[in-house]
């Protein structure tokens, strides 16, 4: 039987649920020489945004309605190099069933077999390379004579985690996040297609005979590689020319990135940019649209550890993935800062909030996303001026409904930039009460609420008009001496140049 939405929908659900509650094992993965010990959050997150997209679709909808629908939820919603990896999976995938008018058996081969779409650049590890190839082969070997639809998939599946066997090694027992996910969600979709939750039990029992293999030695922790020390996401929409200028642009700073986009009949396009530099204004585009451009700090070095208050080792569907306690990153407050001041991006990163450089309406989506990130479920967004908070309340309404006692989205009660930073510089570095969850959601959303008032209350801006006279600047020094501060921050900022801080 040929599939429809609804066995999309059934595998994307399912794949939601699984990474979800397999995240600290491949946040575990993560953890290695420099990596940030975060994919397996990322790709809960993304794929949940793909499950909800495709609960909103008719079940009786065409299958290639349904794996569109995943790619474009990817440039949106997606997380992390991993997000973008699977969003490159589903726009290769809809590539090709976009000709044809029904999921075959030859045409779900050369959908599963299917190169990147123009425009998609991932930056895959060397396992997720072996992982795909290993399933291609596979499938090309079968020849003209192809058993049914349940059985390509069964058979891409399988090949899948046999490559992730392979890519693993036996000396350090290391297994590629990426690669790992990758095989989850095929193994989701075989199952969605046979209605068989055995095979996810298959795939949990693979899992931990990997992790065996290395006697179950923790990952090693490192910074981050040089010239990697931020990371920035980028939507922007405009033609190929303006993708493959950024694309340039990206290579000459020596940036690791992967993108991963669509474009319509008419050559207009829209991108995902994730990017690992230390130049992020380097990374603006400067053609096209930008629709989101968010930055936040990429250096875990100092903020992973073993989670001690984590029970003994991991078991996910009765097997048991790990004997030790899982690495982790350290539990911190979900700050989110807005912001017109390009000079004032590192600084708000540097201090651990996540930066949106002049947010417009079309930010809000990308603002939920940041806040659902949250592992208390409370998030603070400073907003810079008032059409900033209007996107806040705008972003909030996107979330599910967060715990009784604890609010989804805060607003800190700031209007301009030297505010947020105020507020950043004090909510950001704050941890989260252990052991964390939903539970301390109430004791972050007070703290939160006090250390921004209390920022606030420290801080004093003095605005100038724009079209400001030396009569206006004679009564913000006269201000700023009746205050007597013990330190001052001058932004100035020319036309659409800056502001940028002094």
């Amino acid at each position: 039987m040929e599939p429809q939405a609804s066995v999309l929908a059934a595998a994307m659900a399912s794949a939601a649920e699984e990474a979800r509650r397999l995240a600290p094992f491949l946040n575990d993965l993560d953890g290695w020489d420099g990596s940030d010990c975060d994919t397996g959050s990322n790709a809960a997150a993304t794929l949940a945004a793909m499950a909800s997209a495709l609960a909103a679709l008719d079940p009786g909808a065409p299958f290639s309605t349904a794996v569109e629908a995943c790619a474009r939820t990817a440039v949106r919603q997606g997380v992390g190099h991993v997000g973008v990896l699977l969003g490159g999976v589903f726009a290769s995938w809809a590539a090709v069933l976009a000709d044809e008018a029904r999921p075959t058996p030859l045409v779900v081969r050369r959908m599963l077999c299917a190169s990147p779409a123009p425009g998609c650049r991932i930056d895959a590890s060397p396992a997720v390379v072996e992982v795909l190839a290993g399933a291609r082969a596979e499938l090309a070997a079968l020849g003209d004579t192809l058993p049914d639809v349940a059985d390509v998939i069964s058979l891409c599946s399988s090949q899948a985690q046999i490559g992730l066997v392979e890519a693993t090694s036996e000396q350090t027992g290391r297994i590629d996040a990426g690669a790992a996910v990758l095989a989850l969600v095929l193994a989701c979709l075989d199952s969605a297609t046979r209605a068989d939750p055995a095979i996810l039990e298959s795939y949990a029992v693979m899992l931990a005979d990997l992790a065996a293999l290395g006697g179950g030695r923790a990952p090693s922790p490192a910074p981050p590689p040089a010239g990697r020390r931020f990371t920035v996401d980028i939507v922007m929409q405009g033609e190929d020319k303006d993708r493959a200028a950024l694309v340039s642009r990206l290579d000459a700073l020596g940036a690791r990135l992967s993108t991963v986009g669509h474009t319509d009949l008419f050559g207009l396009g829209e991108w995902r940019f994730h990017v690992d530099t230390s130049a992020p204004l380097a990374a603006l585009p400067r053609t096209g649209r930008t629709l989101r451009f968010q930055v936040r700090d990429a250096r875990p070095d100092e903020m992973i550890g073993i989670d001690e208050l984590a029970d003994e080792g991991i078991t996910h569907r009765g097997v048991r993935l790990l004997e030790r306690r899982p690495v982790r990153r350290v539990e911190r407050a979900t700050v989110i800062a807005c912001t017109r001041a390009p000079g004032l991006v590192e600084e708000l990163a540097r201090a651990g909030a996540v930066v949106f450089l002049d947010p417009s309406p079309e930010d809000a989506p990308g603002l939920a996303v940041a806040a659902a990130s949250s592992s208390t479920g409370v998030a603070l967004i400073a907003p810079c001026d008032e059409a900033c908070a209007a996107l806040v309340a705008r972003a909030a309404s996107l979330l599910p409904s967060g715990p009784a006692a604890a609010p989804s989205v805060l607003s800190a009660p700031t209007s301009d930039d030297l505010g947020v930073l105020a507020v950043a510089r004090a909510c950001a570095p704050l941890f989260v009460p252990q052991p964390g969850g939903a539970a301390a959601g109430p004791a972050m959303a007070s703290i939160l609420r006090d250390q921004a008032r209390g920022a606030l209350a420290r801080a004093t801006t003095c605005a100038l008009p724009p079209a400001w006279e030396h009569s206006d600047l004679d009564a913000a020094l006269a201000e700023l001496e009746r205050i007597g501060p013990t330190r001052v921050r001058l932004l100035l900022g020319s036309g659409d140049d800056g502001p940028y801080l002094v």
